[in-house]
C-alpha cells in the first residue's frame, strides 16, 4: 500500500507554547541579537492573530491524519545534540526499538525538567527494520538503533521536534517510525540526497500492507538562538514553498552548495520537507500549503503543508 500522506511541520518551541509566553521565549531565543525592523510590526494584536492562525494551521494537519487513519507514522527530524553528541552522529539513523521518549522541556528558554513532561511514544518495529534494511538496498548508508540509550543528553531522551507534534498531530497512540537526518553537524547530509532519499522512502515502504504517513517536523528558515536569531527569509521560504507547491522538490537540493550561516539553524532541516516532497511526488502529490507566517517571535519561518497521494 502506498503511502497515504505527507504532512510538514516548522518547529519552534514557541508554537507548543500559550501565547502569554511568546514574548519571553522571544526574548531569550534572540538573546542579543539585533533584530530586523520587520520584527516591530509582530504588535500584540499581530500575534494574537498568529497564535489562531498556528492553531488552525495544526487542526488542518490534524483533520488530514484523522481522515487518513495511518497505521503508523514516519518522523523525519534532525536531532539537535539530545540522542547523539560528538562521538557519533550518523548522516541518517532509524530506531527500530520499541519505544522512545523524551521530555518537553526547553532548557533554551528558561524550562528546567520539572517544567515539562516525559512523553513516551511507541515505535513500530516491524515497518522499521523494514524501512532501515531496505534503505540500504537502495545505496543509502544507514545507521541502526535498536536501543534507546541518548548519548547527548541522557536524562533528557529524545529532542521535542520528535514528540512535540506527534503528540499534537496524531496523539500517544499511533505508532511512530524515528528517522533522524544530521542537519546540524557539520558535515551535514548533502541537500541533494534528499530527493532520492524520500523518492526510496516512497517506494520502500509502498511494499507494506499497512496505512503510513510521513511527518517532517523542522525549518524553515531561521536561527534560533544563533547568530541570526530572529531573523526570517521570507524569500527563500517562499522559494521553497513554491517547490513544493509545484512538485519539483529537486532544485531544492542546491540550497546548501554554498555553506553560509544564513542556512543553518533551522534552515538547515529544510531537508527534512524536501525528502517527504519528494517521497509524495513520486506518488503524484504536490504540496497543499495550509499557511506561512513570517514568524520573527518564533525565530523561524513557520509553514504548515500536507500532500495527498
Amino acid at each position: 500500500m502506498p503511502v497515504v500522506l505527507g504532512v510538514a511541520v516548522s518547529n519552534s518551541p514557541l508554537l507548543y507554547r500559550p501565547r502569554a509566553r511568546w514574548d519571553d521565549i522571544y526574548r531569550q531565543l534572540i538573546k542579543d541579537v539585533t533584530q530586523p525592523n520587520r520584527a516591530e510590526t509582530e504588535t500584540a494584536e499581530t500575534l494574537d492573530d498568529y497564535a489562531k492562525r498556528v492553531e488552525a494551521g495544526f487542526g488542518e494537519l490534524q483533520k488530514q491524519l484523522v481522515a487518513a487513519k495511518p497505521d503508523a507514522v514516519v518522523v523525519l527530524s534532525s536531532d539537535r545534540g539530545r540522542v547523539f553528541n560528538d562521538t557519533q552522529v550518523p548522516q541518517l539513523s532509524v530506531y527500530v526499538g520499541e519505544e522512545i521518549w523524551g521530555t518537553t522541556h526547553h532548557a533554551e528558554i528558561g524550562e528546567s525538567p520539572s517544567d515539562g513532561e516525559l512523553v513516551t511514544l511507541a515505535c513500530h518495529t516491524d515497518i522499521s527494520a523494514w524501512l532501515a534494511d531496505e534503505l540500504t538496498e537502495e545505496k543509502f548508508d544507514v545507521n541502526i538503533s535498536r536501543f534507546f540509550k541518548p548519548m547527548g543528553a541522557p536524562e533528557d531522551g529524545v529532542g521535542q521536534a520528535l514528540t512535540e507534534p506527534v503528540r499534537k498531530l496524531v496523539g500517544l497512540t499511533t505508532p511512530v517510525v524515528p528517522v533522524f537526518i544530521n542537519a546540524h553537524l557539520q558535515p551535514a547530509i548533502s541537500g541533494h540526497r534528499m530527493p532520492p532519499l524520500g523518492a526510496a522512502i516512497a517506494r520502500v515502504l509502498g511494499e507494506r500492507d499497512e496505512r503510513i504517513a510521513l511527518v517532517a517536523s523542522g525549518g524553515l528558515s531561521g536561527d534560533p538562538q544563533g547568530y541570526l536569531a530572529g531573523w526570517v527569509d521570507e524569500s527563500l521560504d517562499a522559494w521553497v514553498l513554491s517547490r513544493l507547491r509545484r512538485g519539483r522538490s529537486e532544485q531544492l537540493g542546491s540550497i546548501w552548495d554554498l555553506d553560509s550561516n544564513t542556512v543553518r539553524g533551522a534552515t538547515a532541516e529544510v531537508r527534512q520537507w524536501i525528502a517527504v516532497g519528494a517521497a509524495m511526488e513520486s506518488l503524484g502529490a504536490r504540496a497543499n500549503v495550509v499557511d506561512y507566517i513570517r514568524f520573527h517571535h518564533a525565530t523561524v519561518g513557520t509553514a504548515f503543508a500536507y500532500w495527498k497521494p
